[in-house]
């Protein structure tokens, strides 16, 4: 088999982090790339993610996997001292890929989860004090990727344009936040199609402003809101390893539902 790198950027990738791989008579066979991000806020103990990800047939995973792997540890030399995660992400019911990482040494701790939790009876909520309750502005291409980025900035795949104008156009569509002088404390996307059940799409709590009750109090106040359009569930997708995502929900009555995908990984450093 033989291994190659793209001619140009392949989907927005450096085509130094992607690798095709071919058989002895040149028939493509699939391919992998690795992506680097800097996740301090998510995972602070562990900033440095890299993810990796192989569309192959079985023969040429071993392959790619070795290139991946060897091109991560070029990504994280510029990181010295910085401890991280490789990561990939597979389907719930992909046994065959998970067994296939697990013998290469991948550990499965971590997955995707699904939640959901009903909409409380409660009368609407008031921010808490000195905080004030808003919509976050989306009135031009500049808001919305400034909101874009300071959600990303908490998470591990990071929501493109295109998805946020397809959320958007929503009937049950809400993007909410605390505000102190201004400046963003926590804020989120609640959305969905269907009076049947909502989505908490995404939220994240300023560090500084962690565990006063801010994120559970922002998701209470959109509950209100959509209670009050008729809606009666909402469903929430989080990190298993994350204690504060799988608290927070528990503390709004959420029970887990089903794993989305797993989350296999090896540390580094």
């Amino acid at each position: 088999m033989h291994l190659s790198n793209p001619s140009g950027p392949f989907q927005g990738l450096p085509k130094e982090d992607v690798f095709f791989a071919s058989s002895d008579d040149f028939i493509q066979l699939g391919y992998g790339y690795v992506v680097l991000s800097m996740q301090a806020k998510l995972y602070p103990e562990r900033p440095l993610q890299i993810y990796i990800n192989i569309e192959a047939q079985p023969a040429a995973r071993s392959l790619l996997l070795g290139a991946l792997l060897a091109r991560a540890e070029v990504l994280r030399a510029g990181f010295a001292n910085v401890k991280g995660r490789i990561y990939t992400r597979i389907e719930s019911n992909n046994w065959d890929l998970l067994n296939f990482y697990t013998k290469c040494g991948f550990v499965n701790n971590n997955a995707e989860e699904e939640y959901i939790f009903s909409l409380s009876e409660e009368k609407a909520q008031t921010p808490p004090m000195g905080c004030q309750f808003a919509s976050v502005p989306l009135q031009d291409t500049q808001q919305c990727a400034d909101f874009l980025s300071r959600l990303n900035a908490f998470r591990l795949s990071p929501i493109p344009m295109d998805y946020l104008t397809l959320q958007m156009q929503q009937p049950y569509f809400m993007a909410l936040g605390f505000y102190r002088g201004g400046q963003p404390l926590a804020e989120m996307i609640m959305s969905g199609s269907s009076p049947q059940a909502a989505g908490l799409i995404t939220m994240y709590v300023q560090p500084e402003y962690r565990r006063r009750g801010l994120g559970k109090a922002l998701v209470k106040c959109g509950a209100s809101l959509l209670k009050s359009r008729g809606l009666h569930q909402c469903i929430a997708q989080i990190y298993a390893n994350n204690p504060a995502q799988v608290g927070l929900l528990k503390s709004l009555g959420a029970s887990r539902r089903r794993i989305v995908a797993m989350l296999p990984g090896i540390d580094i450093g």
